[in-house]
């Protein structure tokens, strides 16, 4: 019942996409991950006998709050990166926080079920490979390693950005190895690496549902890796998968470390330590959401009523009309037939409605949004094909001009995202 009411749910969010229904267009991405997370531990308890979830609830509960925070540090990272920013947020700021939570709450969860059912299905069991001999002056050199991982990337983000996806298991493996029940290094000292590749495959499928689904998704997220614009899949540049099976590992080598600091404190202190963490972490995670809704969010969803770029009259009466989502306007008016019949129902004109229709497409268009349709307004910029016209370096400079704001610090990255495929019809 649990894994057929998890498939259940995607299914039905998934169509709700594609008509158009709420709350499938708003929380599209956190409705499919957490049917996936339910799915798989359905799954993990069937072959295993098992389930996190269910013989487990408040560890499942504390791997998702750690969850939230720590994706939450690499939002804080991404700040000074700026590899990635959120388009079509919510209007309203509760919202928006609420939906990061529950997407950043499936991060470690989603990772931890993909790889026990990876082992549960006896993919990569045994991976022979020649023992590794650790000493200290290797230990010495993984330390240095993860602090130059984690430091470069800060100091010069344009170059050494890609090192991010790595560095905390240079940091932390080395104190599992002493004292976690797992660790990977002890691993690979009697010559075996299947869990260290399990985990790898693991974040190669859960990156690969990350980007399918954010990509269907209204609120998403979208690139701006420099040097890596081209040669896509869904929003992610190809060469940026090989980022997810070293996140993967990270994500794997930071459960093991807080499960063996939780066993090494008595039960009075773990739960002291457990409230504090919570409360900290708590505090730490809305300081970044609020600097991130600064930064790193572009644009928010405006249905068609308040649509500043269309004319008033015409926005409320195409949304008394059933057109309340700019999606379900671009899709009534994409072709002269619909034009036509819904020029019958509306009393404007079929020019009026090719207007309107352009205007809802450059506001939808790579998640634009209303502010920013109306700068490009200001620019003399209404449809995708006047915007095609503008070459990046100009277009950035132009609307820089109208004024800055903290969301404007990576502004010729996002420009170029705009640019890129904008003169397509």
């Amino acid at each position: 019942m649990v894994l057929a009411g998890a498939v259940l749910a995607l299914v039905a969010a998934t169509a709700g996409l594609g008509v158009h229904f709420e709350p499938a267009l708003s929380w599209y991405f956190q409705i499919a991950w957490w049917s996936y997370v339910v799915a798989i531990d359905a799954v993990n308890r069937r072959l295993a006998g098992r389930s996190l979830l269910r013989d487990s609830p408040l560890r499942f509960l504390g791997l998702s709050l750690a969850s939230v925070a720590w994706w939450t540090l690499f939002e804080a990272i991404n700040l000074r990166l700026g590899n990635w920013y959120y388009v079509m947020d919510h209007a309203t700021r509760w919202q928006r926080w609420l939906g990061g939570v529950v997407a950043f709450a499936t991060v470690l969860p989603a990772i931890v079920e993909t790889v026990e059912l990876l082992g549960h299905l006896g993919w990569l069991r045994l991976v022979r490979v020649a023992p590794v001999v650790w000493n200290l002056r290797k230990e010495a050199a993984c330390l240095a390693t993860g602090a130059g991982f984690f430091l470069l990337p800060l100091l010069w983000p344009s170059v050494f950005f890609p090192l991010t996806w790595g560095s905390f298991v240079f940091l932390i493996e080395p104190w599992n190895r002493r004292h976690a029940g797992e660790s990977f290094l002890r691993d690979f000292e009697q010559g075996e690496a299947g869990p260290f590749c399990r985990t790898l495959l693991a974040g190669l499928v859960c990156g690969g549902l990350w980007e399918l689904w954010n990509y269907w998704a209204r609120v998403k997220w979208i690139y701006t890796v420099p040097g890596f614009e081209q040669w896509k899949l869904f929003e992610m540049p190809l060469l940026g998968f090989l980022g997810f099976p070293p996140f993967a590992v990270e994500c794997v080598v930071l459960v093991r470390f807080l499960g063996a600091v939780a066993e090494r404190l008595p039960a009075t202190r773990r739960r002291l330590a457990g409230g504090a963490a919570v409360m900290v972490g708590g505090a730490a995670t809305l300081c970044v959401f609020h600097q991130v809704e600064r930064v790193s969010v572009d644009s928010f969803y405006v249905p068609v009523s308040r649509l500043e770029t269309l004319p008033r009259d015409a926005a409320l009466r195409l949304d008394s009309l059933g057109l309340t989502s700019p999606e379900r306007l671009i899709r009534a008016l994409e072709t002269p037939e619909r034009r036509a019949r819904w020029a019958l129902s509306s009393g404007l004109s079929e020019q009026e409605l090719v207007a309107l229709h352009d205007r809802v497409r450059l506001v939808m268009y790579r998640g634009l949004g209303q502010d920013r349709a109306l700068q490009l307004a200001r620019l003399g910029v209404h449809s995708l094909q006047d915007l095609a016209g503008w070459h990046p370096d100009v277009l950035a400079s132009a609307l820089r001009a109208q004024g800055s704001s903290p969301r404007d610090r990576f502004l010729e990255r996002r420009v170029r995202a705009w640019l890129n495929g904008s003169t397509l019809p």
